[in-house]
């Protein structure tokens, strides 16, 4: 199977913006001209997050959903703020491929099989957003920026490709945009609990650890930080994963 990069892409106010364990955002620039480029330069797919949607308690932005569909010719992911039916639809209409469900599947689960039964299981991601502590690893919600009590990261990871997702989002929230290295430790746990396509994101700072989290069985990579605050880019990042003996679409 080849391996995947996905630019991660977070939207607020129109703009993208980027931070480290989901705050602190800097600017990071317009969607649709970063979305040309990632495309120009090769990127597998992208992944597009509303990150102030579900908090505020609104609809995800369509014009941004719409402007950055038309400047890409590769998989668009969309979330943030879907938790009905009608708002789904409204962003495949607006160009989404993918929806990806996170705080408003908690809210419900029932709303993973619901979209899977339209759109059908592959075109649902679960956003499984992780922190690690000393007390371990938790839920984590960041509408309240807390850590969630009452449901274990694992058996809601179990219970949410039961729903009917089809394809996982996991972040390590508490290495996100750190540049420490991705968690394999997670991905390996995660990735023996459940048969669906894992991306993992949360930490890349490197080249080198980029090509060791994929040797360490990564199906796909989503990188934020590292493509936006230094000289990587996806046609440079892709190369040295193809030179490092892994099987990359170029």
């Amino acid at each position: 199977m080849l391996k995947r990069i996905i630019p991660s892409l977070l939207l607020r106010g129109g703009r993208l913006v980027k931070g480290v364990a989901y705050a602190d955002h800097r600017d990071a620039g317009r969607p649709d001209t970063t979305a040309r480029a990632h495309n120009a330069q090769g990127a597998d797919e992208l992944l597009l997050l509303d990150v102030d949607a579900g908090r505020e308690r609104r609809e995800p932005d369509y014009a941004s959903i719409t402007s950055v569909a038309r400047a890409c010719f590769m998989p668009l992911t969309v979330g943030g703020g879907i938790h009905t039916l009608e708002i789904a639809q409204r962003c495949m209409n607006a160009g989404a491929d993918k929806i990806c469900l996170t705080t408003t599947a908690l809210d419900d689960p029932g709303l993973i099989g619901r979209l899977a039964h339209v759109f059908g299981t592959q075109a649902i991601v679960i956003g499984l957003d992780v922190i690690t502590t000393c007390a371990g690893r938790r839920l984590y919600d960041h509408r309240s920026a807390q850590a969630i009590n009452g449901i274990a990261w694992d058996e809601w990871l179990k219970r949410a490709v039961g729903e009917g997702a089809g394809e996982v989002r996991l972040m390590a929230v508490d290495r996100e945009g750190g540049r420490g290295g991705l968690d394999t430790a997670l991905f390996a746990e995660a990735s023996a609990l459940v048969d669906v396509p894992i991306i993992l994101e949360g930490g890349a700072g490197s080249l080198d650890q980029v090509a060791a989290a994929m040797k360490a069985g990564a199906d796909a990579i989503a990188l934020g930080t590292m493509l936006v605050f230094s000289d990587n880019n996806i046609f440079k990042v892709k190369s040295f994963l193809k030179n490092a003996g892994l099987e990359m679409r170029l």
